[in-house]
């Protein structure tokens, strides 16, 4: 199971900053500033987040279904700077969408 975590703890730093070339990091530091301080909804980050998700998909697709096979047998943090309690965060909408694609394979295994 995936769930969002804060950079200090254990898991996997998905922050533009630390470790931007992981396959759920945000590609666009503009857009993680203005989701930040309020300057778009949560709605349109969170459909923009997803995008960039699916458009990695296709070069990247082993890198998510091992990832979510994992997430099937341990609980993952996906860390990031966002207090926990920021609902407009891309470590919760990553931990999303990783729990729906774990589940998917596990339909199918």
């Amino acid at each position: 199971m995936f769930k969002k975590g804060i950079i200090k703890d254990q898991g996997i730093d998905i922050t533009i900053k630390n470790n931007p070339d992981h396959f759920l990091s945000p590609n666009d530091w503009d857009k993680v500033l203005d989701a930040k301080f309020g300057k778009i909804p949560a709605d349109e980050y969170k459909k923009w987040y997803y995008n960039l998700l699916r458009s990695r998909w296709a070069d990247r697709k082993e890198e998510f279904i091992d990832l979510a096979k994992e997430g099937l047998n341990k609980e993952i943090k996906l860390r990031c700077f966002c207090p926990m309690a920021s609902t407009i965060c891309h470590a919760h909408f990553a931990a999303d969408f990783m729990n729906t694609l774990a589940k998917q394979l596990n339909k199918t295994q």
